[in-house]
């Protein structure tokens, strides 16, 4: 891996697998990255100041790279929200992470734009992310109560109409879920316990849109919200902090 700051000295060194330019005014920087990234035979690592800043490196790093499929863009998106915060961070900003996450072991060669907060957190075991998706296919077979109970498992919450990632919703043979990492929900029509169809639908109008083989789901946390992921935030809470569990809001 490369990795890439676009603020360090105003001459140009190479130290390394580390590369440093200066003088870089506007999208220079990311063209500067886009060209260094082309000729690097590998992955490449741009660290922005905040978010603001990786949001616009990323706009403009889309823009030089184009339709060019052998250099994708990623960003790992930060959970604006404090430590200990008892606010949950947006389920879209999640959506993208995770995303971005499962791609990456995958790539070979590519850009990940990631904010400097977000570099400094950890990250959930690469096996969890792994183990948790699932991917369901057209024409296989599906207990929709076996379904719900693994989705609910997974931090997907049920609702009655489906609106926003991280949400389904069952209606006799019909279930639609928006999964995590997807630009659109779906709808899964079962006939007797086989799937028929599967269908994208627009969430404003609730109406169907266009006919899919299969969909991939991803858990809705960054973290396991089963009864063991539970039990042990609380056994690693109660080593780590000596303070009344009873009067904490997290806890």
């Amino acid at each position: 891996m490369t990795l890439y700051h676009p603020t360090k000295p105003p001459v140009s060194t190479k130290v390394g697998n580390r590369q440093y330019w200066g003088q870089l005014h506007g999208s220079a920087q990311a063209l500067a990255i886009v060209n260094a990234a082309r000729q690097h035979n590998g992955f490449n690592l741009v660290v922005a100041a905040d978010t603001s800043s990786a949001m616009r490196i990323e706009r403009e790093l889309r823009f030089f790279t184009g339709d060019d499929q052998s250099l994708p863009v990623l960003n790992l998106a930060d959970w604006e929200t404090l430590p200990y915060d008892t606010i949950s961070p947006h389920q879209d900003i999640i959506s993208e992470r995770l995303s971005t996450l499962y791609k990456l072991p995958s790539l070979k060669k590519g850009i990940l734009v990631v904010p400097i907060t977000t570099l400094l957190q950890r990250l959930m075991p690469q096996e969890y992310l792994l183990g948790n998706s699932l991917m369901v296919h057209r024409g296989e077979s599906l207990d929709i109560s076996t379904m719900r109970r693994n989705l609910e498992k997974a931090g997907y919450y049920c609702v009655d109409t489906v609106y926003e990632h991280g949400e389904f919703a069952v209606r006799g043979s019909l279930m639609d879920i928006y999964p995590m990492g997807s630009a659109q929900p779906y709808r899964i029509d079962l006939f007797d316990d086989e799937i028929e169809t599967l269908r994208t639908f627009d969430p404003e109008t609730q109406l169907t849109v266009k006919q899919v083989d299969s969909i991939q789901l991803l858990p809705a946390k960054e973290y396991p919200l089963d009864k063991n992921g539970i039990n042990l935030f609380k056994q690693n809470w109660l080593e780590r902090f000596d303070v009344n569990h009873k009067a904490c809001p997290v806890f």
